[in-house]
């Protein structure tokens, strides 16, 4: 049984786990498949009906690091914890990750995912010098920015479809130092948060926005600014932060059989946070800085067997007043408990599935629950009206009409797809949800 990160998408499925690559071409062969790392993202891009999932845990060594290009090569199972730890004893790291060890680095590449500073350093495909992809129908290949240029667009960000990465190049950064410190800022809305985003966004280390969105009136939005700087003062010579065990996995999520979440629990929860992030400057370790969701896993848990949805949408400016009072106003219609409230500040440009654009990106986690649906939906009536971009990894429910909408080169993702794999060895629940 597979389960999605949400614990919202489940279905009986077949995996195999080849723990050499001759058992793992033979695994692809026949019916389709769809390639699955760590199995923690929040839709599901790694498995589907009539689909057997193929694990890349084993394939997880790291090939060797070029000094002078500043770039390491890696089995796409490799984890970004595995990768932090070689990385750091170099004094160097990845500016553009996720917040969890357990993330491999073919989920980032296939997802496209972004870190804490996106309109700065952008998304993961940035950071990508090379992958080798293997299909079945077409072997083995080298694609690049310049080499094979369209497929691999296609697959940084392609959620598994093109095929399998097998290895990857990684661009790396000089670690700036090996101590961080972390200043908060207390806000007393989202709008003041954004104005303090974009002034923050040339921050190196990163910068993002927490809200208490579960507050009712005037105190709706509150929370406070998370800047992080590396120290300029810390010995070169400090030793590796030490990693505690990871306590998420994608067969333990939803082991409780009722959900712990309430108002009055999510209330004392988020004062306690509030309380605990004070204004000032404080000295956080690297690991933590880099993996702020290491070692906060329970509040996956705290949703029970029901779970949760996330929605995260790239809202333009001129929206964002509207936007949020919508999503105030919609939770007290519906009576919908917002668990987590968070923004980032981005300046790209979309391309194809990528989750990239020009705005302020705005997350919400709520409970699955009866009222869950029409309180998304009417969200999704104003994402399409306002040109906004939902993430496709986060939102595990929705729609093809509302893909179409938000994604204009959908069609083109598809006429690339349909091209390279006509066949459509490669597929998921995702990809079947979203027409792909």
């Amino acid at each position: 049984m597979l389960v999605t990160m949400d614990g919202g998408t489940s279905m009986k499925a077949t995996v195999q786990r080849p723990d050499r690559y001759g058992a793992f071409y033979r695994s692809l062969e026949g019916a389709a498949v769809a390639p699955r790392g760590a199995g923690l993202s929040f839709a599901a891009a790694s498995f589907g009906h009539a689909v057997t999932s193929v694990e890349l845990g084993a394939f997880d060594r790291i090939l060797g690091l070029d000094h002078a290009s500043q770039s390491v090569e890696v089995e796409a199972g490799v984890t970004l914890g595995a990768l932090f730890q070689y990385l750091f004893a170099h004094g160097l790291y990845l500016p553009i990750q996720p917040g969890y060890t357990k993330i491999t680095v073919g989920g980032c590449i296939g997802a496209d995912v972004h870190g804490k500073n996106p309109a700065r350093d952008g998304t993961f495909v940035s950071q990508v010098v090379s992958l080798v992809l293997f299909h079945p129908d077409h072997g083995t290949m080298e694609l690049s920015a310049t080499q094979e240029r369209e497929l691999f667009h296609a697959t940084c960000g392609g959620f598994g479809l093109t095929g399998v990465i097998l290895t990857a190049r990684i661009r790396v950064s000089r670690l700036p130092s090996r101590r961080a410190e972390l200043t908060i800022v207390p806000i007393s809305t989202v709008i003041e948060g954004a104005a303090i985003l974009r002034s923050a966004s040339d921050e190196p280390g990163g910068v993002h926005a927490w809200h208490d969105f579960s507050r009712r009136g005037d105190g709706f939005g509150r929370g406070h600014v998370r800047i992080l700087r590396f120290a300029s003062d810390a010995a070169e010579d400090a030793p590796p932060p030490a990693m505690p065990p990871s306590r998420l996995s994608a067969d333990r999520r939803g082991v409780l059989p009722m959900r712990l979440l309430n108002r009055w629990t999510l209330r004392a929860i988020n004062e306690f946070y509030a309380f605990s992030h004070r204004s000032g400057r404080q000295p956080i370790d690297v690991l933590r800085a880099l993996f702020p969701i290491h070692g906060s896993e329970a509040y996956f848990y705290l949703f029970g067997r029901a779970g949760f949805h996330e929605t995260q949408v790239i809202v333009p400016h001129g929206q964002l007043q509207a936007y949020l009072e919508l999503v105030r106003s919609m939770a007290e219609r519906f009576q919908v408990l917002i668990t987590l409230g968070a923004t980032k500040f981005f300046d790209g440009r979309s391309e194809l599935l990528r989750f990239d654009g020009e705005g302020i990106s705005v997350a919400i986690n709520i409970p699955r629950d009866r009222n869950a649906a029409r309180f998304l939906a009417e969200l999704d009536r104003f994402v399409i009206e306002a040109g906004a971009r939902p993430s496709l990894i986060k939102d595990s429910r929705l729609s093809r009409q509302v893909f179409d909408a938000t994604y204009p080169e959908s069609d083109r993702f598809r006429s690339l797809l349909r091209a390279w794999d006509p066949k459509r060895r490669f597929r998921s629940e995702l990809s079947d949800r979203l027409g792909l």
